[in-house]
C-alpha cells in the first residue's frame, strides 16, 4: 500500500513539474523554482525506500519548515510596521 502511494505522489510531482514548466515558459520565469523542487521532491519520493535517503528527507522537510516559519515572522513585521 505504502509503495503504490509512494509512486502516486512522485506522479504528482512530475505532474507539478510539467505544469510549471509550461507556466514558465508560457508565463513568467518566476515558476522556475517550482519546477526545480518538484523535480528534488520527486527524486527524493521515488527514493524514499532507502534508509539514508529518508533521513536526508526528514532533514530536508525540517529545514523547510524553520525557512517558512522565518519567512512569515518576517512578512508580518514587513506588513506591520509602522509608517
Amino acid at each position: 500500500m505504502e509503495k503504490g502511494l509512494t509512486v502516486l505522489t512522485a506522479l504528482v510531482a512530475g505532474g507539478v513539474i510539467i505544469v510549471s514548466l509550461l507556466a514558465a515558459i508560457m508565463q513568467r520565469i518566476s515558476v522556475i523554482p517550482v519546477t526545480f523542487l518538484a523535480a528534488i521532491f520527486m527524486v527524493l519520493l521515488l527514493m524514499a525506500g532507502s534508509e539514508r535517503v529518508s533521513e536526508l528527507s526528514e532533514e530536508l522537510e525540517r529545514a523547510a519548515f524553520f525557512a517558512v516559519l522565518a519567512l512569515f515572522i518576517i512578512s508580518f513585521l514587513v506588513l506591520y510596521r509602522p509608517v
